[in-house]
Order: structure tokens, then C-alpha cells, then sequence
């Protein structure tokens, strides 16, 4: 039953981070945005979704735990420690990448952002972008863990759940 909850758990974080990530590869592409809707729009952004972070980390956590819990269960702790490495792998990409990004972002004006706005927005597009697709992929093995899990002990297979 524990395992079943750090499972769910798990599930639950890295689900809501990854349609966070999707959502914003929806809402706030860049493509198009004049400069004051570009800033205006982020700066609110890296704002409210701050707490993003928090669910990712949350999401690698639970994860990790699963993947002890499911150590006898050979197929479901390998998907849960590729998943482990992709939502690492998002994090440094958020920590090394975004948020130095961010940091600037906030400080601009409105008004009048700095000459190389593009360069950064552009980059921070493609960093993004490349997180999604990790917290998708991290996603995709968790679901292909939970369907394809089975309640192992340590003297062998048990009845699947």
C-alpha cells in the first residue's frame, strides 16, 4: 500500500509539472510578442508559476522513493530511475538555464527592455522547450511504470496488482 501512494504521489507532481511546461510552451511562446507584451507577460509569469519549482521537486523526490520501493520490481524501477534523471535533468536546465534568465527578465522595463531581448528570450525559449519535452519524457516512463508494475517481494513474483 506505501508503495502504491509514493507511486500516486510521484504521478501527481511530475503530472502537474509537465502540464505546467506544456501549457507554457502553449501560452507563452514568444513568436510574434512586441517587446512590452513580451516582458509584461513574463515578468507576471515568473511570478505565478514560481511555485512550479516547488512541485518539480516535490515530483523528484516521490519519484526517487518509488523507485526504492520498487527495487525487487526490475522493469518499474528502471523506468522510475529514468524518470529520476530526466526530472534532475529539468531541474538543472531550470536552475542553470530559466532562472538566470528570469533574473533579468524581472528587472526590465516594460518600456524599454535591454537591445539583446531577443537573444535571451530566445534562449530561454529553447531551454524551456527542452525541459518540457524532459518532464514529458520523465511523465511517460512513470505512467509506463505504474501500468506496468508488479508487487514483487523479495522471494519473487506475487499476485499483480
Amino acid at each position: 500500500m506505501t508503495r502504491t501512494i509514493i507511486l500516486f504521489a510521484s504521478l501527481f507532481f511530475v503530472a502537474l509539472t509537465s502540464g505546467g511546461a506544456f501549457v507554457v510552451c502553449l501560452a507563452y511562446n514568444p513568436s510574434g510578442m512586441s517587446a512590452a507584451f513580451y516582458v509584461e507577460t513574463m515578468q507576471h509569469a515568473i511570478g505565478v508559476m514560481a511555485p512550479l519549482a516547488v512541485v518539480l521537486n516535490l515530483g523528484l523526490f516521490f519519484t526517487i522513493v518509488s523507485a526504492v520501493l520498487a527495487r525487487h520490481d526490475r522493469l518499474s524501477f528502471y523506468l522510475l530511475i529514468a524518470s529520476s534523471i530526466c526530472i534532475m535533468a529539468a531541474v538543472l536546465v531550470t536552475v542553470f538555464g530559466n532562472w538566470p534568465i528570469n533574473n533579468q527578465i524581472i528587472t526590465w522595463s516594460i518600456n524599454s527592455p535591454p537591445s539583446n531581448w531577443t537573444e535571451l528570450r530566445d534562449q530561454w525559449w529553447r531551454f524551456h522547450v527542452a525541459r518540457a519535452v524532459i518532464v514529458i519524457a520523465a511523465l511517460s516512463f512513470q505512467i509506463l511504470a505504474s501500468l506496468l508494475r508488479r508487487n514483487v517481494s523479495k522471494q519473487g513474483p506475487m499476485k499483480s496488482q
